[in-house]
């Protein structure tokens, strides 16, 4: 009879029946970035080098454990974070994003993994037994332990035993994975989790007694039925049966975490004397041998495959005895489970026949189910020992253990998700990416970056605006004041096309919220004449330096004209310090009474500039209304801005006043940034005309540097990473979205700017990505391949920048 293992436990450590010890921890998790083998490769070291080190241990329990991921819970918590005018409409559209994930996402989980060590006991010497001479008590637990008398609590002698074997093992496992004690409420989760299994999400409280409670019915051949009071589930426990004799690049501890369901591993290792080792070498010679006989005999050739296991053979026994090398022997299973038999009967199918394509066996025993359950649990005696593999500690690092997907934040707004592995698709992914914009200033345990800025580039159409919109409309629900430029002068009508009369009666808050911004256009009119006339709302230095740049800029000088330069900056000076009012129109008039006909014909020409079209923007008098940002979304648009092709110098005279005007704009959002009294987002669109010129690769550089003291996020939306992968840059971004590159150079300037292995296959990966499909680099670092997902259908609308196609899409899409 099956008798339930632990006696006990207090913190990290459980007590048998058998007076053992068990101490559990929680691993670190790990991350490689897409097609990294390098970073992969070192993993595999760190796990090799571990499984030797835990050799001096007779028994190791490895676990990986599905922890259901709460959608309400984190919804809830990310609602306590709203503020400000538009936590109302916040609270609704969270409630709504409970209600499809909950829906679509329903296995979604978080793998954890963890680790439980068999402890060695501590002799009871003569010293220990004076230390705890004065407690009379705790050494009749003791004895009576000896005796047979089980108690239910954890006396201070059998702690003692153990105490000096359980830090050897901690500083083991912080030295080679990074590790955590579990806490008793961990311990008591993992152990609910057993009776548990596709049910409600245990809360890891309750005492040892009620941690156990449940019906486990084997009945049914190949499965166990869990029943509660009001709940039931199905189990099947699947053994690895058989193993290549090559196990590099399996990941087989990693690649089902792409799964649309849950699955539980359980590892149990047991380590034996050297000598053990060589007999078991031993063993296996002889069987070779018997192969050898069995061949000669039937007249055939040599096996390829026994020849390589022989020379193997032959390296392992050399290592064993020279190096000390030791053998893992390995009991693993899988454990998939659900509501109904059928459906584990389909998950069960799927994992075997996956594991099949990477010559793993795995069964499905019809009548050992119990005894693998039993197996599972923490502590539990090896009771299922037909199923044993004989690994080595390079064989068994190849599982990949403490591998994990995650990407993105714990607590955010829902972004869409992680479909890095080959093959997934928004529809069948369950790896749900959220994101928080403002946690990464925060300097986090565990993030490499402490900054809130952000890139998103990509070339048009491929998704870039879109995401930038939904981070827009989610950020202002935590109360920080928004500040977008948008010279393309779209968003305004592209949101306001998706306020249909129909959407006013589904969907109200959503017209309260964008008819609530401020949208401030700029157009070529003398009523916003002067409006970014940088001598108008910026001051001293700043305001001479910007004024400067701008006539420069404009006036097309040449490195021989320095005489002009020296006039230009003369004239602005002047008239900084003669006016009350000063402005750009008041300095051009001073350059045309120069007597020099250089500068009185740059004067001329500055004068038919501001007063003509949109460069009206940048000329003043003096005497204009300032721009209002009194609203805490601030959108401002420029009209009939020709902007030049990403990456090319301004040819026309429009380009050139268009790239002119990004110079003013970049300052006056910088003045916005400066105000530390709120949490701010300023949004720069095609923010590559500003790094083509000095002065706006100058702004960029100081936002990105003094933004986290000032608590403000910069966003960057360009075309190409190719101004913005320099190390000065790069470190001050905190998280990096990267869509699609066209070219091979430019994949290559991605990879480098996210920090990817530069290979092939990477390469490949960025130019093949479609609409909506992106790389992002996280604030820990981590990458991955996700898809952008809006849950919302009016959000989707006013996302859309494609022009209506008059229906010829469907057309076209109806003969295919």
């Amino acid at each position: 009879m099956l008798q339930f293992p632990i006696q006990s436990y207090q913190e990290n450590v459980l007590y048998t029946h058998d007076t053992e010890a068990w101490a559990y921890y929680r691993l670190q998790e790990n991350t490689v970035g897409i097609n990294e083998q390098e970073a992969e490769n070192n993993l595999v070291n760190r796990l090799q080098r571990l499984a030797w080190q835990l050799a001096t241990f007779e028994e190791i329990d490895y676990k990986i454990v599905p922890i259901p991921v709460d959608i309400n819970q984190r919804m809830d918590r990310l609602q306590e974070q709203y503020e400000g005018q538009y936590a109302e409409i916040g609270h609704y559209y969270a409630e709504r994003a409970k209600v499809i994930l909950r829906e679509e996402a329903e296995n979604v989980v978080d793998y954890k993994f963890f680790i439980g060590v068999k402890l060695k006991r501590r002799e009871l010497d003569e010293s220990l037994i004076h230390t705890v001479s004065s407690s009379f008590k705790s050494m009749n637990r003791y004895l009576q332990r000896l005796a047979g008398f089980k108690g239910h609590e954890v006396d201070d002698v059998t702690v003692s035993l153990f105490k000096e074997s359980e830090e050897e093992v901690f500083i083991t496992l912080l030295n080679y994975l990074g590790a955590y004690r579990v806490k008793e409420k961990e311990l008591r989760y993992i152990i609910r989790h057993q009776f548990v299994r596709g049910q409600a999400q245990p809360d890891g409280e309750g005492s040892l007694y009620h941690l156990t409670e449940g019906i486990l019915d084997p009945g049914k051949a190949g499965y166990v039925h869990i029943k509660q009071l009001d709940q039931e589930s199905w189990c099947a426990f699947l053994p690895v049966s058989d193993f290549p004799i090559d196990l590099s690049y399996k990941e087989w501890a990693y690649f089902f975490q792409s799964y649309p369901f849950p699955v539980e591993v359980n590892m149990r290792t047991v380590y034996k004397r050297k000598k053990e080792d060589v007999n078991q070498t031993n063993t296996i010679k002889k069987r070779f041998r018997d192969q050898d006989a069995q061949l000669i005999e039937a007249n055939e050739d040599d096996d390829s495959l026994i020849n390589t296991g022989r020379e193997l053979l032959h390296d392992l026994e050399n290592q064993i005895k020279n190096q000390g090398k030791p053998l893992l022997r390995t009991h693993i299973h899988f454990v998939v489970y659900g509501k109904t038999i059928e459906e584990v009967r389909k998950r069960a199918r799927r994992l075997k026949m996956d594991f099949r394509d990477q010559q793993i066996e795995l069964v499905q025993p019809l009548a050992d189910q119990l005894l693998l359950f039993h197996q599972s649990l923490p502590g539990a005696n090896i009771v299922a020992d037909d199923w044993e593999q004989i690994l080595t500690p390079e064989s068994f690092a190849e599982s990949l253990f403490t591998l994990t997907r995650k990407v993105g934040n714990t607590v955010g707004f829902y972004l869409g998700k992680n479909i890095s592995h080959e093959g997934e698709s928004v529809e069948g992914s369950q790896s749900l990416v959220f994101y928080h914009p403002f946690l990464a200033h925060l300097g986090l345990k565990g993030s490499k970056y402490s900054s809130p800025h952000v890139t998103i580039s990509g070339p048009t159409g491929m998704g870039k605006s879109f995401l930038l919109k939904d981070i827009l409309l989610n950020v202002v629900f935590f109360g920080a004041k928004v500040l977008m430029t948008d010279p393309k002068d779209e968003v305004e009508k592209k949101f306001k096309q998706a306020l249909t009369p129909e959407l006013e009666l589904t969907a109200p808050f959503f017209k309260d919220l964008i008819e609530s911004f401020n949208y401030i256009t700029l157009s070529s009119e003398k009523k916003d004449a002067g409006k970014l006339d940088p001598l108008t709302f910026l001051d001293g230095e700043e305001a001479q330096d910007a004024a400067v740049g701008v006539l420069e800029y404009l006036s097309e000088l040449k490195s021989n004209e320095r005489n002009v330069k020296t006039a230009i900056y003369k004239a602005v000076r002047y008239v900084m310090q003669q006016e009350q009012k000063p402005g750009l129109l008041n300095v051009v008039r001073y350059l045309q009474t120069s007597e020099d006909p250089d500068v009185q014909n740059v004067g001329d020409l500055l004068y038919e500039i501001g007063t003509n079209g949109v460069a009206k923007l940048m000329f003043s008098n003096g005497d204009v209304e300032g721009i209002s940002l009194n609203e805490q979304v601030n959108i401002l648009q420029i009209q009939n801005l020709n902007l030049p092709d990403e990456g090319e110098k301004a040819t026309t005279r429009d380009e050139h006043i268009a790239v002119a005007l990004m110079q003013p704009l970049a300052k006056f959002a910088t003045k916005f940034a400066r105000d530390d009294s709120v949490v701010k987002m300023t949004i720069f669109e095609e923010a590559w005309m500003l790094m083509n010129t000095g002065a706006g690769d100058k702004l960029i550089n100081e936002l990105l540097r003094t933004g986290r003291s000032l608590r403000s996020a910069v966003y960057l939306i360009t075309q190409s990473t190719y101004e913005y992968n320099k190390p000065q840059i790069k470190e001050n971004i905190g998280t990096k979205f990267a869509f699609k590159g066209k070219t091979n150079e430019e994949a290559g300037n991605i990879i480098e700017f996210l920090g990817m292995e530069d290979n092939k296959a990477n390469r490949d990966l960025l130019k093949n990505l479609t609409e909506g499909q992106c790389i992002v680099e996280d604030m820990y670092g981590r990458t991955a391949k996700i898809q952008t997902d809006v849950l919302f259908d009016e959000w989707i609308s006013a996302f859309n920048t494609k022009e209506n196609d008059r229906g010829r899409a469907e057309t076209e899409e109806a003969f295919i």
